[in-house]
This record gives structure tokens, sequence and C-alpha cells, in this order.
């Protein structure tokens, strides 16, 4: 019986192959155990084939970790731009709680690597940062000329954010459930961006 051929794949097609093997493994591990050799043999490909799509393991997994930053941030974007501020911030953090909840390695992973030592993750950690201050500020009608503390007060709800989800996940939110943590995070927005305009006036 012959054996079966394997389908040949254009550089971009087995990159973008093995990005996502990873991102599937990186749902269930951290992104240090996310192994060459693992993903590999899922690809059909010998490890030292996967050198030739990446310069090094680090380099594969600040592309897998990228592709999941990239991912939560399509899950944040509201499906109904058309509706108010309020409930699209809502839409949006029960999207990112649902979210983390189902990619909890992942999620983990980035929010970690910001302190990993290693500039591209930072980096990937500040861009993901950002993109998310962007879209809550987007949401609420923020236009540039405002005031320029409302973007500060925003960027450090992103990083509480970041925290108290890393902290909930981990199994150390004190009881809070979903919804408890749902109203905590828009509360907390919403009383910064008052007081951010108070200060500003």
């Amino acid at each position: 019986m012959p054996t079966p051929t394997r389908a040949r794949l254009s550089p971009e097609e087995r990159r973008a192959q093995l990005v996502a093997l990873g991102k599937e493994m990186l749902s269930t591990r951290p992104i240090d155990e996310v192994s060459v050799d693992d993903i590999a043999a899922a690809a059909g490909i010998s490890r030292g084939l996967l050198f030739h799509y990446f310069a090094s393991k680090r380099d594969f997994h600040v592309a897998v970790a990228t592709a999941a930053a990239e991912e939560m941030l399509d899950n944040l974007t509201p499906k109904d731009p058309d509706v108010d501020g309020l409930d699209q911030l809502r839409s949006s953090l029960t999207a990112l709680i649902d979210y983390v909840d189902a990619h909890r390695a992942s999620y983990l992973s980035l929010v970690r690597g910001a302190m990993s030592g290693d500039p591209d993750m930072q980096a990937l950690f500040e861009w993901t940062r950002a993109r998310v201050t962007v879209r809550v500020l987007e949401g609420f009608g923020y236009r540039p000329d405002g005031p320029a503390v409302v973007p500060l007060a925003v960027r450090g709800w992103v990083g509480f954010v970041e925290d108290t989800v890393t902290t909930w996940l981990q199994g150390d939110g004190l009881g809070i459930d979903r919804d408890a943590m749902l109203d905590l995070l828009e509360r907390s927005l919403l009383a910064l961006i008052r007081a951010a305009l108070d200060v500003a006036r």
C-alpha cells in the first residue's frame, strides 16, 4: 500500500501552520513549555526544518505569543460598533473574561512575558496594552484632542485588569465569581474616567 504523500505547503502556509500549532499548545501550557520537537512532530516535519522558518526557539515563541495576542484583541472588538460605550465595555470585558478563562496559559504567558527580560516579549506586551487602551478610548468616543489625563487613567486601568484577572485565574480571587469580576472591572474604569475628567477641569 503506497504511503500517502504530504501536501506541500508554501513557506507562508507552513509558517502559519507552525504558529497555529504553537498557539494551540499554548492554550494548555506556558510559552516556555511549548516544545519545538512536539510542534515539528505535529506538523510532520523535522526539527531542523522548523528552524528554516524561525531563526531560533525564541523567535518561534515570540511569533506564537504574537498570534495569541492578536486573537485576544480580535475577541475584544465589539461585534456591534453602533452600541453605546457602556454596552461596548461590558461586551468587551465579558469577551476578555471568557477568553482568558478558556486560554489561561496563553494569557498568563503574555502577561508574564513582560517580566521575562526578553525585549521582544516586552515590546509585544506593551503593544498589546496600548491596543487595548485605544479600543477602550474609542468605545467611549474619546477624541485625540481630549484631556491627556484620560488615556493615562485608562492605561493604568488596563494594568489593573491584567493584574486582577491574573490573580483571579490563579485561584486567589477571594471567592469573587465571574459576574462580580465583571462588575469590579467596569465600575473601576468608570470611576477612573470620572476622576480623570475632574482633574482635567
